[in-house]
């Protein structure tokens, strides 16, 4: 019997990851490519349908493949079936990517935001119970937030909810990635992190910054950005469980401490500051993947119990 499993992708705007995943959430035959070669024709969407199709063209005699599920850099609509922008990769906008790869694959295809998938990931990878509030901030390029209330991910009025990276600072005229000024990402990120060492560190290698310069005052302003959106929704929630990751906070050298010392300074006392519950997940490249399957077993799950439901009535 070949084994069930869903294919998982983890679309990033330099890397594409995919995956086979199976309900033990195992991962089978990881496969990475620069997400610029996927739009070759001018036709990112065209470039990654061809790229799946060859992907499961290589493995379904083996396995058993129930679904595509994807997660994107992007803003995603409520019903989960538009990309509605993605400001890192051309021809991703308004894109019914739903439709048009379920009618090219037969199979069900369900998409996220890439920081969902990483906290479908890291739920599981820290045992965080259902219940209760859990809070995801994903600090890389950009700045991810994912909200988690009672088993689901909060997705808000139109699907957009989380994009705390957008909250402005008043005095910031950095021009945003999304296309607003004055975005906290923008001088809180790993853009900026590139810009500072750039105008202020240019002898070092980005990834020696917070080892050689993580006592400067511009690096300590930075972390003290950083924390004001994390507190920010701290005061709002009030959650059970912190998760803090990303590709920044992973650096060597990180100043993990005062990054909490800052959240706490911004949390109103004494409470939700005092028993915080901070967890730092690992920043592996395959977490995404891993999250996307996941996600698409889940999806899997309640669309056959439905049928079951249905069936029976």
């Amino acid at each position: 019997m070949r084994n069930k499993c869903v294919v998982g992708l983890d679309i990033g705007g330099t890397y594409c990851r995919m995956g086979l995943v199976d309900r033990m959430n195992r991962l089978y035959h990881p496969y990475i490519c620069n997400t610029m070669d996927l739009n070759g024709d001018k036709n990112f969407v065209n470039g990654l349908m061809a790229f799946i199709k060859s992907y499961i063209n290589l493995h379904e005699k083996e396995y058993e493949i129930q679904a595509i599920s994807m997660g994107f850099p992007s803003t995603i609509d409520h019903e989960r079936k538009v990309v509605l922008s993605t400001p890192n990769i051309e021809g991703l906008d308004n894109v019914s990517i739903v439709d048009l790869y379920e009618e090219e694959f037969k199979i069900p295809v369900y998409i996220n935001r890439d920081v969902n998938m990483l906290m479908y990931h890291d739920l599981e990878e820290l045992k965080i119970p259902k219940g209760g509030v859990t809070l995801g901030f994903y600090i890389g390029t950009g700045f991810g937030n994912a909200i988690y209330i009672n088993g689901e991910i909060l997705l808000g009025k139109h699907g957009v909810a989380g994009e705390l990276g957008h909250i402005p600072v008043i005095g910031n005229k950095k021009k945003c990635s999304c296309g607003n000024e004055g975005c906290i990402e923008a001088v809180a990120a790993g853009r900026y992190l590139e810009e500072l060492c750039k105008t202020k560190f240019p002898e070092t290698n980005i990834k020696d910054i917070y080892v050689k310069h993580g006592d400067a005052p511009e690096i300590i302003e930075q972390i003290e950005y950083l924390s004001i959106p994390i507190a920010s929704e701290i005061n709002i929630f009030d959650p059970h469980h912190i998760i803090l990751g990303g590709g920044i906070l992973q650096m060597e050298g990180f100043p993990r401490k005062l990054l909490e010392e800052f959240v706490v300074k911004h949390t109103r006392k004494p409470y939700p500051a005092y028993g915080l519950n901070f967890l730092y997940t690992l920043d592996e490249q395959e977490n995404g993947i891993i999250g996307a399957g996941i996600y698409g077993h889940h999806r899997l799950t309640v669309a056959n119990n439905k049928c079951y439901l249905a069936t029976a009535d």
